[in-house]
């Protein structure tokens, strides 16, 4: 079993919070069944490939890197972000004031630059409301919405540490989620050979051992980890749901960009809805 330096066999509490499996379980397609054994655990990735069409994902990203380029992300260098992700409103109180002020405000400007086609996150979150035995609604705290999805993009020298997306975070305390879904639909990606992977690496079952682990900034020593479990460059156009509890990383993008339209689903039980926000 492939250790994270600081772990070591016996008796250390935080070992056993860590899970570690060198084998993906996945589907190839997102259909109600597949979206129900993400949210039950019983798969860790969905990769639906051509989900959202290659003439419509080149039609928006002229709109997409101008907004992106003008835009500000405080947690790193490594990519842009049009609108304030739900990870900087954990950061500071001012944070988090800016992401609910906002929320409205990008989610506006996501869907002028979509202009009359939908944007792929909105189509997500439409196919879980239908497909979830209770729903899916966009997330609120204190009665203000939550930014439903977010753009983010990944220009040459881009990466992301590897890291976990925690559900465990004042603002989703309420909700009292079991699991957090990653969903990623990729309006642009490298060529092959030239960086922009999603890697994944083991998951964390319970997130205090990864607030034990993380670095300064953020996410975990890459060197660390070793070599990822699985490392996905995924198409044009192509849809990814992940368990976020997993170690995932972006590998530099060494030449041309990477920009995904992106949302989390919170999971509690089917007997409640699901939680969308970013």
């Amino acid at each position: 079993m492939r250790r994270l330096a600081g772990m070591s066999g016996g008796n250390n509490p935080r070992e056993a919070d860590l899970t570690t499996r060198s084998h993906i379980r996945r589907r190839d397609e997102f259909t109600p069944a597949s979206l129900a054994e993400l949210c039950a655990g019983h798969i860790d990735l969905i990769w639906h490939r051509a989900f959202y069409g290659q003439s419509e994902c080149a039609a928006v990203l002229p709109g997409i890197v101008e907004a992106c380029e003008a835009a500000t992300y405080t947690l790193t260098n490594d990519l842009q972000s049009l609108g304030t992700s739900i990870g900087e409103a954990n950061e500071s109180d001012s944070n988090a004031t800016r992401y609910f002020q906002t929320a409205m405000q990008t989610t506006r400007q996501i869907r002028q630059i979509f202009g009359s086609q939908r944007s792929p996150a909105d189509t997500v979150r439409l196919l879980a409301d239908e497909w979830w035995e209770s729903g899916a609604m966009v997330g609120k705290s204190n009665g203000q919405l939550m930014l439903p999805n977010i753009i983010r993009r990944w220009p040459q020298g881009g990466q992301a540490n590897p890291h976990i997306d925690q559900r465990e975070i004042p603002l989703l305390e309420h909700y009292a989620l079991t699991r957090r879904i990653g969903v990623n639909v990729y309006l642009e990606t490298p060529q092959p050979g030239d960086g922009g992977e999603i890697e994944f690496w083991q998951t964390f079952r319970e997130e205090n051992a990864y607030r034990f682990l993380k670095r300064s900034d953020y996410g975990l020593d890459r060197d660390k980890l070793g070599e990822p479990h699985e490392s996905i460059l995924p198409g044009q156009g192509d849809l990814i749901l992940f368990d976020a509890a997993r170690v995932h990383g972006v590998r530099q993008v060494r030449e041309g960009s990477r920009v995904t339209s992106a949302c989390f689903l919170g999971v509690r039980t089917p007997a409640h809805p699901l939680v969308v926000f970013a």
